[in-house]
């Protein structure tokens, strides 16, 4: 009887184990591949009818980004790597976009009053631009001081951090950002990573030419003006199947610049130009040369994280040079037009700006602008582009 007692213990045993690992295979389906229906199984409200809605989708991808990383990354970025297997380590913004949600950081962009981050140690088209008489235009020595030069001039996103040495401005300025104008070979790509989806408040549904395409066909007519060769790539990187689809917006326009360069490496200049998502209430619209003109802002990925420090497979050989190049023309447009720029955000991923020490991502206004004030900002834009391009600029800041 003793024996048969033993043996049933070590039967019962062996059934919890069983057990055990069953339950420890579910909860690991849970996570990586089953989190969307999960967090929706135990927060009913997010099934809720969307007039109902409050605030239930921001919640749930906030939930999701805390609690199942890996499926973030999956859904929003495109694909896994093989180190995105570590758990929650792996960062809560995963996925590159550069809309800002946080409604804190969203203020920081639009009123410029406060940093989130932390911190670490000759013309074919007739222009017009007036230099504006209270533009501002900072001293080497002020720009010296590094907390002066990060309140003043950028907005450090709350996932990432910048240090005194990538952002030391002899360094900054002193690359050589200069270009010569050459009509032999393309000397300048635009292309748009997210274009049918950033529309414009009176943007015609379907018209591409109301998207961020349009402001590309205008700012290549306006670059080859001043005597440069530019490739505008209009390929729509934002739809599947006729819809949109951002997931793999990044990854599609990543490989479709890659496709470019290897076709034209004369290529030096790429820039990814943008719609900014911003409040409702908030029209980022000034006024230049008598006209409306949609605000810009330049935008830099560093490729680094808070929480997983330095991100090696999103690497960024060129992220000095991209510093440098959007600080130049920060300083050039901000010292050239009163109130036309925002502060230069920085954020901690990629976004494809690895391609090219020239490259940048700009935001042209937001989507309550119109389309007349985001075309009007490509004369000013190009105006800086050109005065950094062809050295025009380094007078601006060589004291």
């Amino acid at each position: 009887m003793g024996q048969f007692n033993i043996e049933k213990r070590q039967e019962e045993k062996w059934k919890d184990r069983l057990l055990l690992g069953c339950i420890v295979c579910a909860m690991m389906y849970g996570l990586l591949f089953a989190g969307d229906t999960l967090v929706k199984g135990l927060l009913p409200g997010l099934s809720a009818p969307e007039e109902e809605w409050m605030n239930w989708e921001q919640m749930q991808k906030k939930l999701m980004e805390d609690v199942f990383p890996v499926v973030v990354y999956r859904d929003f970025y495109g694909g896994v790597h093989s180190c995105t297997y570590a758990g929650n380590e792996i960062p809560a913004y995963f996925y590159q976009d550069e809309e800002t949600e946080s409604v804190e950081t969203q203020l920081a962009l639009e009123t410029g009053t406060s940093n989130t981050g932390s911190i670490q140690g000759n013309s074919a088209i007739e222009t017009s631009v007036p230099i504006s008489p209270t533009g501002l235009r900072y001293s080497r020595e002020q720009l010296s001081d590094f907390q002066f030069m990060i309140d003043n001039c950028y907005v450090v996103d709350s996932t990432t951090y910048v240090n005194r040495e990538e952002m030391n401005v002899d360094t900054l300025l002193s690359m050589d950002m200069t270009m010569q104008q050459n009509n032999e070979d393309y000397q300048i790509l635009i292309y748009h990573t997210h274009s049918s989806s950033e529309t414009f408040a009176d943007s015609r549904p379907g018209v591409l030419e109301d998207t961020t395409i349009g402001l590309g066909d205008t700012l290549t007519e306006l670059l080859e003006g001043y005597g440069y060769r530019v490739y505008h790539d209009r390929t729509v990187y934002d739809q599947v199947d006729g819809k949109i689809d951002r997931n793999y917006a990044y990854t599609l326009s990543g490989q479709g610049i890659d496709r470019i360069l290897a076709e034209h490496p004369s290529i030096e200049v790429v820039i990814d130009l943008h719609r900014d998502g911003v409040n409702e209430n908030t029209h980022l619209v000034t006024n230049i040369n008598g006209k409306p003109t949609a605000k810009i802002m330049f935008f830099n990925g560093v490729s680094r994280t808070i929480n997983n420090g330095e991100l090696e497979y999103l690497a960024n050989p060129n992220r000095q040079a991209n510093l440098a190049f959007s600080m130049q023309m920060y300083l050039t447009g901000a010292s050239t037009y009163d109130d036309f720029l925002r502060r230069t955000y920085i954020k901690g991923y990629q976004y494809n700006l690895n391609r090219r020490p020239k490259a940048t991502l700009i935001e042209v206004g937001g989507q309550t602008n119109t389309v007349e004030e985001a075309q009007n900002a490509m004369e000013p834009l190009a105006y800086i582009l050109n005065q950094v391009l062809s050295g025009e600029s380094r007078n601006l800041y060589a004291n």
